[in-house]
């Protein structure tokens, strides 16, 4: 029949055009595959497959600089005479140290200076093509690694920690800034916490596979194919990035300021991590100071235990002759047990320790339909105002489950986790066996948890419109501290080495975290009620 004015516009279910019920199979059908093949899965996708092509090449390139740094000191030394492994040496193993820091400080200052140029890429570009660039890069980044391995010897060392400088313009930080990005943007607020733990719970399951198949491709066939092999996979990746990975807010995050362009945006990041006003109920104004202590407690905790994958690897080689297969499974241990922490475990951890924590909701004890208020919501409900004023328009209620009450728990959350990485830290330095270093990397992982943490509360201590530069601050914190930890701990334990007792690295690793729990107790949440004045908007605040 043909529709008149009195035809209804929805069909209660039906086709408007035939009448026909559309099938609620049809409806299971998209509801499950949109949740399978949504945007927040393509990103936990995306951030495994970069992490397994990534950790492909992390095992292999510290056996790599051993054997070149071999090859060095028999180049000026008598041949060893009689059996054993010829690269077995205290000065060898000292001398890998200090080159393996080296190439580590690279790559951290390279991430760092990335951090910023990828922030500016999202923000003219988006996260896909962001994304598209740094896996791009990084392709050609692990070309120059082939070519190392194939030269060897000094010039083979100086290619790599040289070619780093590639890192600068897409490298591991810039991807890893992308995709937690894109949560932010698709990832409802009280579910913001839980997403970062998963995503890098997907990126530590995808390092653990890459570091097994890294180590077994070393020794199975030659120490070369792990990298002509991670070359592959990142071009497999560049495609994924191009064709699945979704792009939030039509090219540009949902949250930016159109404004946001040229110097400033570049280095927004840092304007993040600074003192702030907040007005009290009261009317009071008082300065918060969360922010610097936060990023100060995490930049300890990450110096503390950010050089303790390589540093187990490199304490197992000197002390108990690890090799690629020994490392691989050591590496594979600890990134597997923490990425299942972080996709499993994390989450529930949140969830119940902010019920814990803060209490149930109200609106989850009486129930979405009983209101105990009446919100009007229509101009007829609006009281009349004396003196004849214009009442305002009405507002949305706002949605009680899109507000993040947990962000207490969070931060408790950080402290303590600094506390039990520094006790397994500790008892790590006792190892007396092999076995003792595996069970150290099987039970550090448990102490994970305070970056993304973190990243869930300083994305709530920031206005939305900020929030893409609060994550790059927070990355950009972690990046300069996996600089410094590289470069100070990387000589420290060749000092130890050489002194014959490399053990002590693991105690002044202990001791940095306890020192970042303490400064965590500074940071605290803004008082209940307060607002955030921002620099834009003080100017029009009076104080009381």
């Amino acid at each position: 029949m043909a529709a008149d004015e009195t035809s209804p516009l929805l069909q209660n279910g039906q086709d408007g055009r035939n009448g026909a019920t559309t099938p609620k199979s049809t409806k299971v059908t998209k509801t499950a595959d949109a949740v399978i093949f949504g945007p927040a899965n393509r990103i936990l996708l995306a951030g495994f497959l970069m992490a397994f092509t990534l950790g492909i090449t992390q095992v292999p390139i510290i056996y790599v600089f051993r054997l070149m740094e071999c090859d060095i000191f028999y180049s000026h030394n008598p041949p060893l005479e009689g059996l054993g492994d010829r690269c077995h040496n205290r000065q060898i193993t000292a001398g890998t140290a200090q080159q393996v820091s080296i190439l580590g400080m690279s790559t951290s200052f390279s991430g760092v200076f990335n951090l910023f140029v990828c922030g500016y890429f999202i923000k003219i570009w988006g996260p896909r093509w962001a994304f598209v660039s740094q896996t791009a890069l990084l392709g050609l980044r692990v070309s120059t690694q082939v070519l190392g391995v194939t030269i060897g010897g000094r010039k083979g060392e100086i290619i790599f920690q040289a070619c780093q400088a590639i890192g600068i313009i897409g490298g591991p930080r810039g991807y890893q800034l992308v995709l937690n990005t894109a949560v932010s943007e698709l990832v409802a607020p009280k579910d913001r916490t839980a997403v970062f733990g998963r995503l890098q719970g997907s990126i530590m399951l995808g390092t653990a596979f890459g570091f097994l198949l890294g180590g077994v491709l070393g020794d199975v066939y030659n120490i070369r194919r792990p990298f002509e092999t991670a070359f592959f996979l990142y071009v497999a990746c560049t495609i994924y990035g191009a064709i699945f990975l979704p792009n939030g807010g039509n090219g540009k995050p949902q949250t930016q300021k159109q404004s946001a362009r040229g110097i400033s945006a570049f280095f927004a990041p840092i304007k993040i991590i600074v003192p702030h006003k907040y007005r009290l109920e009261s009317g009071k104004i008082v300065n918060n100071y969360s922010l610097i202590f936060l990023a100060l407690g995490i930049f300890l905790g990450v110096f503390a235990s950010g050089y303790a994958p390589i540093l187990l690897q490199m304490y197992g080689t000197s002390e108990f002759n690890f090799g690629t297969t020994e490392n691989g499974y050591l590496m594979f241990g600890n990134s597997a047990i923490r990425g299942i922490f972080l996709l499993l475990m994390f989450p529930k951890i949140i969830s119940s320790g902010r019920i814990w924590f803060n209490g149930k909701p109200a609106h989850a004890e009486h129930g979405e339909s009983e209101q105990e208020c009446h919100i009007p919501v229509n101009p007829e409900d609006f009281e009349a105002v004396e003196g004849g004023e214009v009442p305002q328009e009405p507002v949305q209620a706002p949605d009680p489950d899109e507000e993040d009450s947990g962000t207490g728990f969070d931060l408790f959350f950080v402290r303590w986790s600094l506390v039990v990485d520094s006790m397994v830290t500790f008892f790590a330095g006792f190892s007396t066996d092999g076995w003792q270093v595996y069970l150290a990397g099987f039970l550090l992982p448990f102490a994970s948890g305070s970056a993304p943490a973190a990243k869930g509360v300083m994305t709530e201590l920031c206005p939305p419109d900020k929030r893409q530069d609060a994550i790059s601050a927070i990355t950009l914190v972690e990046s300069t501290a996996s600089l410094l930890t590289q470069g100070l701990f990387g000589m420290i334990f060749a000092a130890f080495t050489e002194a014959g007792t490399p053990s002590l690295t693991f105690f002044c690793n202990a001791g940095f975290a306890v020192f970042g729990f303490i400064i965590l107790f500074l940071a605290y949440l803004p008082p209940p009620n307060s607002k955030r004045i921002d620099d834009d908007d003080s100017e029009t605040e009076v104080e009381n």
